[in-house]
């Protein structure tokens, strides 16, 4: 958990620019090729999310009556982010399985 901040929310640790890059400074395209359906996975993931999140506003602003695109793109946002959750879960579970070979 993030440590509390003074107004009541939490700090959020910035990223600074030490921050490695995809494939370790080699960029996307000198990534493996897991890297980049992982990359590729997570953007679309959130450009789903940021999309999702635009027309929940305009629908709870008034802009817009289209309740049922509104409902499918939540929807859609909702199991994208489940699916990368399930596969962040399934690549630890396989690095501690690794992890625990005796070699």
């Amino acid at each position: 958990m993030l440590p509390p901040h003074i107004d009541g929310g939490f700090a959020v640790p910035s990223v600074g620019n030490d921050v490695v890059p995809l494939g370790r400074g080699r960029g996307v395209e000198g990534a493996s090729p897991f890297e980049k359906l992982l990359h590729e996975t997570v953007a679309s993931t959130n450009q789903a999310l940021t999309e999702a999140d635009a027309k929940a506003r305009a629908f709870a602003d008034g802009q817009s009556d289209d309740i049922h695109g509104t409902m499918i793109a939540l929807t859609e946002a909702d199991i994208q982010l489940r699916m990368v959750g399930t596969m962040k879960n399934k690549i630890v579970e396989a690095f501690y399985e690794l992890w625990r070979m005796q070699i």
